[in-house]
């Protein structure tokens, strides 16, 4: 007998990929349980088990930093119970850098971190904390189909009291701009390309630009509830804000640059931190 949850929850977090670096992702959460009925008949306590799944999900890579830990070209120093560090290397542009407590990162044995492949690592760790009669789960990761504008952002919030405060998490994100009340395609279109693959800093965590070689890096480290958090990330990749990063945050500052671009017209943006959530400003800047 098979039981399945559709979307028991999001996960947002951020992946290392070597080609294209530092990604945030949001992916929908599916399961399938798998195993005879009981004397209920029932294959399991529903309630019980999803608790579960999602605890699990929400501490070992929800609001982390994973890795493809098998991948040659990436080092992980794990030697500091307090402080894990990891890096990556190939030279000129590519360098990055990431130092933070042991809890922010998320380890995957594989060369390339996919959605199939993290779903069968987190089924093999689940297995183990699932009620004895339960014959298998299934894990099944999808990020969110967007047919508009779509981008990929990570930050920190070191303010957050939860696990937010991460300084790379992220998520995989659409928007929604209206130009006097009328959805706007090229503004949506031009704001993606503005934030492709980048990472959003304040301000405020930039503790210096370094350069080596020809290229330049941003920076950024904070002490958080959680311990010490450090970031090297190229500039390229990288956009400033003078504010926090929260939502409610980005959301305005979207809203206030287009409206400057923009004057004499209403500026709706409507921003979203992965999946099903956001926050709505509005800005008009008079001619």
């Amino acid at each position: 007998m098979k039981l399945f949850v559709k979307n028991l929850t999001h996960v947002d977090f951020s992946l290392f990929d070597t080609d294209r670096g530092l990604l945030g992702e949001s992916w929908q959460t599916d399961v399938l349980l798998e195993g005879n009925l009981n004397d209920e008949s029932m294959v399991c306590d529903f309630s019980i088990v999803k608790k579960l799944i999602k605890k699990w999900l929400d501490e070992n890579i929800d609001h982390c930093l994973a890795i493809p830990h098998q991948n040659t070209s990436v080092s992980m120093n794990t030697d500091n119970e307090d402080k894990h560090i990891f890096e990556f290397d190939k030279g000129g542009k590519n360098h990055f850098y990431c130092a933070a407590p042991k809890q922010a990162f998320c380890l995957l044995p594989m060369d390339v971190i996919t959605p199939e492949a993290a779903a069968t690592w987190c089924e093999d760790q689940i297995m183990a904390i699932l009620p004895a009669d339960l014959a298998r789960v299934r894990i099944t990761f999808t990020p969110e189909k967007i047919e508009g504008a779509q981008y990929q952002y990570s930050h920190g919030l070191k303010k957050h009291t939860g696990n937010c405060q991460r300084i790379a998490h992220g998520h995989r994100s659409t928007i929604d701009i209206y130009k006097d009340g009328e959805k706007s395609e090229s503004l949506e279109n031009d704001w993606a390309k503005r934030w492709h693959d980048i990472y959003i800093g304040s301000e405020e965590d930039l503790i210096g630009i370094i350069s080596e070689d020809g290229h330049r890096f941003h920076h950024f480290a904070y002490e958080s509830q959680q311990g010490h958090f450090e970031l090297i990330i190229r500039s390229s990749q990288t956009y400033m804000v003078h504010t926090d990063t929260t939502v409610e945050s980005l959301s305005s500052h979207v809203a206030k640059v287009l409206a400057n671009e923009n004057p004499g017209h209403d500026i709706e943006v409507h921003a979203y931190e992965g999946i099903g959530k956001g926050a709505i400003s509005n800005k008009v800047v008079n001619v």
